[in-house]
């Protein structure tokens, strides 16, 4: 009778010994899967400790495919809330994060963390928001280039959907504001064969500076195209594309590339939040490279963990959710500058750097800037 009456008061997804989560599985991108592995080395360390509350979390994941993206992404999160029954969904990055968020605020499931600057809800209860917002770091960097750098012809390549040309609009629109010329854009897809013909139409345009708003596929095409073509044009990469596993290329070429960094580097930072990063990614994933996406996943990993843990042994959703609104100046170690929450604020990081990729690294410009 007792765990029948146990049963009752459980919140949905949560039994005596488990915690159950919605996320992804394997995708058809580099970063949503390194982003999940971050979580998922995050769930292994937090289980080989006894779990949170003496409850393992465990993970419920499908994969979206490469047909209808956004589509498969929100019919995966609804497979997951109202058949598998999970307590709260993770990240869901990208464009299909705006119809994300929608679902899980009209059915009041909890939504943390997508890794996107599109999803700009605030103050709403089930969500809770990663990095610094597009418009703020669009326009630190183009103030940087145009006033810094004293670029006065600014292009960009972009990716043909709401994160692309959000930023070429970005581009234009801020131009007369900020003293620049925007010349013009070229659009690319996400996973290109090539981006030679796309790169040859924007050198006609005669840029001082092009600007990347793309998916590490269709960059890593764009530093081989710029190579191809002998053209010497500075490049530079939007934040949540600034990751050296992708953007560096043999023969050094893309060497010189600005970006708007989120995080330090997962390779050679020696804050703790990272070294223990890199301890668990030996521990657990021996040989996988390390990289701004992974080291994603499993800090904001830490915050839901953070907020499981506040809430106590009577997890409810409501409990968590209050639980996240108390945490203030949650210190990750170096890894994100400090971490508040309230009623109002469900977002995690205004600040980020901006950073040049020298000898391979991306090497800090400046100290987190707040847009």
């Amino acid at each position: 009778m007792s765990s029948f009456f146990l049963l009752i008061f459980l919140a949905q997804g949560v039994t005596d010994d488990n915690i159950l989560i919605g996320m992804e599985g394997p995708a058809y991108s580099f970063a949503v899967d390194e982003e999940n592995l971050g979580m998922h080395l995050l769930i292994k360390h937090i289980n080989a400790k006894g779990g949170i509350h003496g409850r393992r979390i465990e993970a419920k994941t499908y994969s979206r495919g490469t047909e209808d993206p956004v589509g498969q992404a929100v019919a995966n999160a609804k497979r997951l809330v109202e058949e598998d029954n999970v307590f709260l969904l993770f990240n869901f990055g990208g464009p299909a994060a705006v119809a994300v968020g929608e679902y899980a605020m009209d059915n009041n499931v909890p939504y943390l963390f997508p890794h996107t600057a599109l999803l700009t809800v605030d103050g709403n209860r089930h969500v809770f928001t990663s990095f610094p917002r597009y418009d703020g770091e669009s326009r630190v960097m183009l103030r940087y280039l145009a006033n810094n750098r004293g670029y006065r012809r600014i292009a960009i390549i972009y990716a043909p959907n709401i994160y692309g040309e959000y930023f070429a609009e970005r581009a234009e629109s801020l131009a007369e504001e900020i003293g620049y010329a925007f010349v013009g854009g070229q659009p690319l897809p996400r996973n290109p064969v090539s981006a030679e013909h796309e790169l040859a139409a924007l050198r006609v345009l005669q840029p001082d500076v092009a600007i990347m708003a793309l998916y590490p596929a269709g960059a890593r095409k764009v530093m081989e195209a710029k190579t191809a073509l002998d053209w010497d044009i500075p490049l530079v990469s939007s934040g949540p594309l600034t990751d050296e596993q992708y953007l560096n290329v043999e023969g050094g070429h893309a060497e010189g590339t600005l970006g708007f960094c989120h995080y330090p580097d997962p390779n050679e930072s020696d804050a703790p939040g990272i070294v223990e990063y890199r301890q668990l990614m030996a521990e657990y994933y021996p040989g996988h490279s390390l990289n701004r996406y992974s080291l994603y996943g499993y800090v904001f990993g830490r915050l839901v963990a953070e907020g499981l843990q506040r809430a106590g042994r009577d997890l409810t959703r409501d409990g968590f959710l209050d639980a996240m609104e108390s945490i203030e100046n949650w210190d990750s170690e170096g890894i994100l500058p400090p971490v508040s929450f309230s009623a109002a604020n469900h977002h995690a990081q205004s600040a980020g750097f901006i950073c040049e990729l020298v000898s391979g690294r991306f090497r800090p410009l400046s100290d987190w800037l707040v847009p």
